[in-house]
């Protein structure tokens, strides 16, 4: 009788880690509290990440640099942008790029209610399943201002947010020398870049930030590597 228990027992206790393991993991799933920074544990590999900001100015000439040196990023795109510009989004999309959701109309996610939040990312996504027939992957809240709701909210509609290591700052009026200089210091294992379209500076550093890059021995990764190794440090980091 004992015997039966104890088998009774461990079996129950097998069958719930099962399935708590399987929702955990499922996509979608609103167990994401963090947003992802950097890929822990990716050797010698980083990852480049756009916001399209305003206008389309560069974007054009950004895509032919990436061509050139074949690197893939993602491009962070707001709705009432995409609602403007369209043809430039199938665009990157076309030039094997992924596009992110960054919201509607780019309001301060952590100032709204949650019904206004689900909103911002829902409308996004629609308009982009409408212009696009394309579901975005990857969330970045406007200003990176976020909390465990809006992260919550992201995986609900089976975004995985992502923000950034290591920042450009090419908004920042720096000149392109100290910039480079700057990022060049910063450059670590895994690390998720942010950059700016519409920065004055974009087109003469962002070449040679890929080859020095390059030089010191890494790879940039792909967006599809990207998904894959947040979603792996995601499932890890909740257990």
């Amino acid at each position: 009788m004992d015997y039966e228990k104890t088998s009774f027992f461990l079996s129950f206790c097998f069958l719930i880690t099962v399935v708590t393991a399987n929702f955990l993991s499922a996509p979608g799933s609103s167990y994401q509290r963090q947003p992802v920074y950097f890929i822990e544990d990716s050797h010698s590999v980083v990852f480049f990440t756009f916001n399209v900001l305003w206008e389309k100015e560069h974007l054009g000439e950004i895509l032919e640099i990436l061509d050139k040196y074949e690197v893939m990023a993602v491009f962070f795109l707001a709705g009432e942008w995409l609602k403007k510009y369209p043809q430039e989004a199938q665009s990157i999309i076309e030039h094997g790029h992924e596009i992110g959701n960054n919201t509607y109309s780019r309001s301060r996610l952590i100032l709204l209610e949650e019904e206004k939040i689900e909103k911002e990312i829902i409308k996004f996504n629609t308009l982009s399943r409408e212009l696009l027939g394309y579901h975005p992957s990857f969330f970045r809240p406007p200003y990176g201002e976020y909390n465990a709701r809006i992260v919550r909210i992201a995986g609900k509609e089976d975004c995985i947010t992502v923000l950034w290591s290591i920042n450009s700052l090419m908004l920042s009026g720096m000149e392109s020398e100290l910039i480079i200089g700057r990022m060049e210091e910063q450059f670590h294992d895994g690390a998720v870049i942010l950059f700016h379209t519409s920065s004055p500076n974009i087109l003469n550093t962002l070449p040679e930030i890929i080859e020095i890059l390059h030089w010191k021995g890494y790879t940039i990764g792909s967006p599809d590597l990207l998904l894959e190794q947040a979603e792996k440090q995601l499932i890890i980091n909740r257990r």
